[in-house]
């Protein structure tokens, strides 16, 4: 009897939602493509490298004058006295420490400034994703985790549209 009662209430559960899912408008967004797409990532992406380009490069350049300093000491490692290898080998070391000091502190730098900029931008996209749900009149949008969609459903482009003329605004 109670396996009666539980299936009925089950097949009386699923023809309600039969009948309320009929109007309910669903959308799908993919924040990941978005975040790919927009032109406010480039636009990001660009800022990072003028703010970051030179302390990149100049990163780069000690790591070249280490590597030439290990060389230098390789190549004259017979030929050089004791004082003077434990000097170069002291100075290797101490660029070695502060190239890697350096390294962590940038690193820490453009995580930070990327952080701040994603959730800048990720707040746009919300903003934009709101917006057509409102003037579309959906009841539901979903991003990220959606197994399967149907293209219909999918308002990925619309979103790009909406903040690639937001940015032409700026």
């Amino acid at each position: 009897m109670k396996k009666l009662v539980v299936g009925l209430l089950l097949i009386t559960g699923l023809l309600s939602v039969d009948v309320n899912a009929a109007d309910i408008k669903i959308g799908v967004v993919s924040v990941e493509r978005i975040l790919t797409e927009a032109p406010q990532v480039e636009a990001v992406n660009t800022s990072m490298l003028d703010q970051f380009g030179p302390k990149r490069d100049a990163l780069q350049a000690l790591e070249k004058e280490i590597t030439r300093m290990q060389e230098n000491y390789k190549r004259n490692e017979l030929v050089m006295t004791e004082d003077k290898l434990k000097d170069l080998k002291k100075e290797i070391i101490g660029k070695i420490q502060k190239l890697k000091q350096t390294e962590a502190r940038l690193s820490q730098e453009v995580s930070t400034v990327r952080n701040q900029e994603l959730a800048v931008l990720q707040q746009q996209v919300k903003s934009v994703i709101d917006d057509i749900a409102k003037e579309g009149k959906y009841n539901l949008i979903l991003s990220e985790g959606v197994a399967y969609a149907d293209d219909k459903h999918d308002i990925t482009n619309e979103v790009l549209d909406k903040m690639k003329a937001a940015f032409k605004k700026k």
